[in-house]
Parts: structure tokens; C-alpha cells; sequence
């Protein structure tokens, strides 16, 4: 399973697995463009995922992501996510890997994850000290991406105030991963059980997602090659979008889907931070190999 596994980094250092992404998530373009920018040639990232398949599946990358028998209704549910049609109407297994609770309780016990709850309008009676205690506060939807239904909250009481519904959202303290004002991920991908590539995300926004892409090396503590960096705009139809799509991308996600903003410059992240992204990645793309997903726990979208 192809898997981008996002991360957040605090000012301590302290590396969170953030969430997992299945299907065909970006990875690997951001990678080949950020190569580009940086090397001036291609990186060999598709070939080597094309080998990495062979070897494994015994075809090509595209021919083995669209003969999962799960494939279609993964589809669906991304589409789903970002509003756009109806969910599958007997959803595969599968698609409660996309569920952040199911990968809470699937991953905490391995990773450092955030504390997490789900949230329900008696929550606050019992929340335990690790989220009640700290502010601000984050609601996420256990099921969205692209920063669709993220809320802060700037202390727990305001929640009441919050119309929301019950089991939808998940309860989390707010991990402050930034630099200066921008605000950090890391998106790593993995195939077949190995690690493939990493990149950083920093954005001007509350959510880290889709903003200027970084290249990331090992070095001291967490910083930019350069704090005044300048961008390219890259504009490629993404290989994962593709793929996933079978070449129809929907005309909605086109655009973002086509439009890269790249830094010239580099994020440099402590060595055994970087070490551990690696590790962690292709730990858990064995871990989903393995799974039989109908041992999990019931997404939301079943429940």
C-alpha cells in the first residue's frame, strides 16, 4: 500500500505522527518537482515505485494501485471528503484506514501521536489532563483532508458554544509546529514496506497543507537554509492524481492537483528526527501490508 504519513515537529524537537494517508496521496511529485528546482534533472523516484511494485506485485505501479479491489470505493470516499458526491454505499474495509480515530487507535501504542479524543457535546466532563489542560485546542473531522473542518479553539469553554456533530470531530491540544509565523508538516511516502521520500510543507496559514515545499536534510535543530527564500511556480499535472484518478482528474481538483509552489531554499531537521520519519514510514506501510482491515474498528462513515 502506497501510504503519506504526515508529521508535526514542536519547539522542543518532539516529533507527532500527525495522520496516514492512503490510496495514491502526493508524495513523490512534490519530491520530483523539489528535485527538479534544487538539481535542475528528475529525481527517479517513479521508476524506483515502479520497480518497487514489479518486484512486489508483478506489474507496473498503476496497474497494481487499480486492480485493488478496494479501489473504487476509495475513490469515492476521497470525493466524499472533499464534497463533492455520495459515499459508497457498502464501504470495503479498507477505507476505515482513512478514519483518524481508527489510526489513533490503531498507531498510538507505536508512535508518538497527539492525545486524542472523540469529541461529543459531554466530552469536556471528562477529558483527560493531557488535552484539558493545554491550550489552544484543535476539532478536526475524523474524516477530511486538504485542512477541510479544522477548528481552533483558543480555550476548552469555547467548545460550548460550538454547534457541532456528535463523533464527526476529533479533540486534540494544539501542537505548535512552526517556523516564525509559518507553520510545519512533513509528508513522508512509502511503498511495499519501505520508505521512498520526505518533503516539508510550510504555510502562511492555520494548516500546514499545500503551501510552500521545502527539500529536507539532516542537520542541528530545525531550521531554513535561507529565511528570506524564494519560490517557483510549478505547474504538472500530479503523477499520484494521475494514477488514483485513472487520468481523469476531476475537474475540481485540477488546480491544486497541477500547481506547486517550491522553495529555493532548504529545511535542515536534527538527525535522529529525520531518522525517525524514515523508520516510522516504512514501519507502518509493513504494519497495512499486514493488516486484515476488517479486524479494525468501525469508521465513522459505517457507524
Amino acid at each position: 500500500m502506497y501510504i503519506g504519513v504526515d508529521f508535526l515537529i514542536d519547539p522542543e524537537l518532539r516529533l507527532y505522527l500527525s495522520e496516514v494517508n492512503t490510496g495514491v496521496p502526493g508524495g513523490a511529485q512534490e519530491y520530483d518537482l523539489i528535485h527538479r528546482v534544487k538539481y535542475g534533472s528528475p529525481s527517479g523516484i517513479f521508476d524506483r515505485i515502479d520497480a518497487l511494485s514489479q518486484k512486489n506485485f508483478g506489474k507496473n505501479f498503476y496497474d497494481y494501485t487499480n486492480s485493488l479491489p478496494y479501489i473504487d470505493d476509495l475513490r469515492a470516499l476521497k470525493i466524499w471528503m472533499d464534497g463533492q458526491g455520495p459515499l459508497p454505499t457498502d464501504p470495503a474495509p479498507e477505507l476505515r484506514l482513512e478514519d483518524k480515530w481508527v489510526q489513533y487507535l490503531l498507531l498510538s501504542d507505536i508512535c508518538r501521536m497527539i492525545p486524542t479524543r472523540i469529541y461529543d457535546r459531554e466530552c469536556q466532563k471528562d477529558l483527560p489532563n493531557e488535552i484539558k489542560e493545554k491550550r489552544p485546542i484543535v476539532l478536526k473531522k475524523r474524516l477530511g483532508r486538504g485542512g477541510k473542518g479544522f477548528l481552533l479553539a483558543e480555550d476548552i469553554s469555547k467548545l460550548e458554544a460550538l454547534d457541532l456533530e456528535d463523533d464527526l470531530y476529533l479533540l486534540q491540544p494544539y501542537v505548535h509546529s512552526q517556523i516564525g509565523d509559518l507553520k510545519l508538516s512533513v509528508r513522508a511516502a512509502a511503498f511495499a514496506g519501505e520508505f521512498l521520500c520526505m518533503f516539508a510543507n510550510l504555510n502562511p496559514r492555520l494548516t500546514s497543507n499545500h503551501g510552500y515545499r521545502f527539500s529536507v536534510s539532516q542537520g542541528k535543530g530545525l531550521k531554513l537554509s535561507d529565511q528570506g527564500f524564494g519560490t517557483r511556480r510549478m505547474v504538472q499535472k500530479s503523477w499520484e492524481a494521475d494514477v488514483f484518478f485513472k487520468g481523469d482528474i476531476p475537474d475540481y481538483l485540477y488546480e491544486s492537483a497541477s500547481v506547486e509552489d517550491v522553495a529555493e531554499a532548504e529545511l535542515a531537521i536534527l538527525q535522529p528526527v529525520y531518522e525517525t520519519i524514515q523508520r516510522t514510514a516504512a514501519s507502518i506501510s509493513r504494519l497495512y501490508m499486514d493488516l486484515d482491515c476488517k479486524t479494525l474498528p468501525t469508521s465513522y462513515i459505517e457507524e
